[in-house]
């Protein structure tokens, strides 16, 4: 599945290349307007002094050598452009992944969140949030420890990414806690995917070292349209999640009882 609708030109957390900071001083944007500049006036100054060729200034089939400086500096601005558009891509990917499961993280989520509301308001599009939260992972990670849990939520991340489309949104919304937008989906259709997506979690055993760790998660399931605002919508759907989890306790120490 695609960090949208996948859009990322470069594959999430990867940290193969680019690794150095950028320098101090001016912003990469104004690097790039001066840069943008300093082509164009390469530019013009090759349309003027081509005309001047043209007009006997230059034997013909020969190019004069500062025309020649000229085409070779302006080659080098190109594709010195092109490098920084693609660090600076690189670089505005990493701020919205989250670094150990490679879905988006928060910031990256609340902003395909707003984008979407945005786009439901104007064409009406309805859609369906989802909230994953693990039941006990305290317990993972107290008795397997902190790596363990770590390869737990890699692991509810694939299992995530493999039962939803292409087209929604994933996210680890912050501990142990993940988020689905299902984007253009009536409410019928978006609680039986999440019911489905339950269905599996729910099922899923992470096996390390000999040890089988079965997985219990609680879902909150929250449709959402054209008047709808993200924090109220994110509201909502945390609570459906954490009523769903009370529940889910009650029934333990109901059975317990018994």
């Amino acid at each position: 599945m695609s960090p949208a609708t996948r859009e990322p030109t470069m594959k999430p957390g990867s940290k193969d290349q680019y690794d150095a900071p950028a320098k101090e001083g001016a912003s990469e944007n104004d690097d790039g307007r001066l840069l943008g500049q300093i082509a164009a006036a390469a530019v013009s100054l090759m349309t003027s002094m081509g005309r001047r060729e043209a007009d006997g200034g230059a034997p013909p089939g020969r190019t004069s050598p500062l025309l020649e400086q000229v085409l070779d500096s302006t080659a080098e601005v190109e594709s010195f452009l092109t490098e920084q558009s693609v660090r600076i891509a690189y670089l505005e990917n990493l701020t919205l992944t989250d670094e150990l499961t490679g879905l988006r993280n928060r910031r990256g989520f609340d902003e395909h969140l707003h984008r979407t509301l945005a786009s439901a308001k104007r064409y009406g599009d309805d859609g369906v949030l989802v909230f994953c939260d693990l039941d006990a992972f305290k317990d993972i990670n107290d008795t397997h420890g902190h790596h363990v849990g770590d390869i737990v939520l890699r692991h509810v991340a694939r299992v995530i990414e493999a039962q939803v489309r292409e087209t929604d949104i994933v996210a680890r919304f912050g501990g142990d806690e993940f988020a689905i937008l299902m984007v253009q989906t009536n409410w019928r259709d978006g609680l039986k995917r999440a019911q489905m997506l339950s269905q599996v979690m729910n099922r899923t055993i992470v096996t390390h070292e000999g040890h089988k760790i079965p997985i219990s998660a609680s879902f909150g399931v929250e449709p959402f349209g054209p008047s709808d605002e993200a924090d109220h919508l994110v509201a909502r759907a945390d609570m459906a999640m954490y009523v769903n989890k009370r529940k889910k306790a009650s029934v333990k120490l109901n059975a317990a009882a018994e």
